[in-house]
């Protein structure tokens, strides 16, 4: 048996003035030489042979079929035909684990292959008769022929109990891959309803601030409202025993609405605080010049639309 010398590193305690810190110290071991895999050799060299042969067969179909179509344009109609078995292979290699799966690309396969045999045949005897059709068509049965041989040699075969438990995992697999797909599209529906809602009420919010201001045809001065306040406006009684009924009071503007009033009598915001809190002694100013101007964003806000 043969052995081969590795150098590896290790992790070694040194210490230095008391000091104990861990370093790396390269060892050599002697290992086993594996010997080559001749079957898994045989399978590349084969496989590489074979790969070689389809390629050849899709120059000499691409050129034939390109041939009966005119040729410019017809040859890259041409490789179409051999790519389309050579693609189909592909699927047949990721279905090996699953019989069913596999069998239909290889009925597809054998199907383009057969096309693209066809097309050669029909360019062979337009060019220069069956026997050169014959051997033309064969180049491209016999590379499908050398693909199906591969495959039947590296094919994994499972036992019917096998297979079910092979088909139970991948349908375990396949259900959690459709669930997160789900919860994904679920999710995106929720942030986009949201979206909507939020919108929706912003919507709402502006429109329900521009209610309390006066229409777009009508045009009242702030002192005929001041007017009609002063007359609405009633003190609330006292109560002067437990069971005594209070009247519902009519409670006087809020700033909003007074804001409102001086904005749309054209008054402006430093004049509409000082008519505010001339109206409102106990307001807060710094509240009063917030609501003003908040309330004058909104009205510009309503003339450019």
């Amino acid at each position: 048996m043969k052995f081969l010398t590795e150098t590896r590193t290790r992790l070694v305690d040194r210490t230095i003035d008391g000091t104990t810190h861990q370093v790396s110290e390269p060892y050599t071991v002697r290992m086993p030489k594996l010997p080559k895999d001749k079957d898994q050799m045989a399978l590349v060299g084969v496989s590489g042979l074979v790969l070689a042969l389809t390629l050849v067969a899709i120059v000499w179909s691409t050129y034939s079929i390109g041939q009966l179509l005119g040729g410019g344009p017809g040859y890259a109609a041409g490789a179409v035909f051999d790519a389309a078995w050579l693609a189909v292979l592909l699927l047949e290699w990721l279905a090996r684990f699953d019989p069913a799966k596999r069998e239909f690309p290889r009925k597809v396969g054998w199907a383009l292959a057969l096309v693209a045999a066809g097309a050669i045949f029909l360019e062979g005897q337009l060019a220069g008769g069956w026997q050169m059709a014959a051997v033309g068509a064969a180049v491209s049965i016999v590379a499908k022929v050398l693909w199906w041989a591969v495959f039947k040699h590296i094919d994994k075969d499972l036992s019917p109990a096998d297979s079910q438990w092979v088909a139970a995992e991948m349908s375990k697999a396949n259900a959690k891959l459709a669930i997160a797909g789900v919860r994904r599209q679920a999710a995106k529906a929720e942030v986009a309803a949201r979206l909507e809602l939020l919108a929706a009420e912003r919507e709402l919010n502006e429109i329900a601030g521009l209610d309390h201001s006066t229409g777009a045809h009508e045009v009242i001065t702030a002192e005929q409202v001041r007017e009609q306040e002063d007359g609405s406006v009633r003190p609330e009684p006292p109560l002067n025993r437990a069971n005594t009924v209070r009247e519902q009071a009519v409670q006087g503007p809020n700033i909003a609405h007074l804001a409102r009033v001086e904005l749309t009598a054209g008054a402006s915001r430093e004049e509409a605080v000082e008519a505010i809190l001339a109206r409102l002694p106990d307001a807060k100013q710094a509240s009063v010049e917030a609501t003003v101007r908040r309330e004058r964003n909104k009205l510009d806000r309503a003339a450019y639309r």
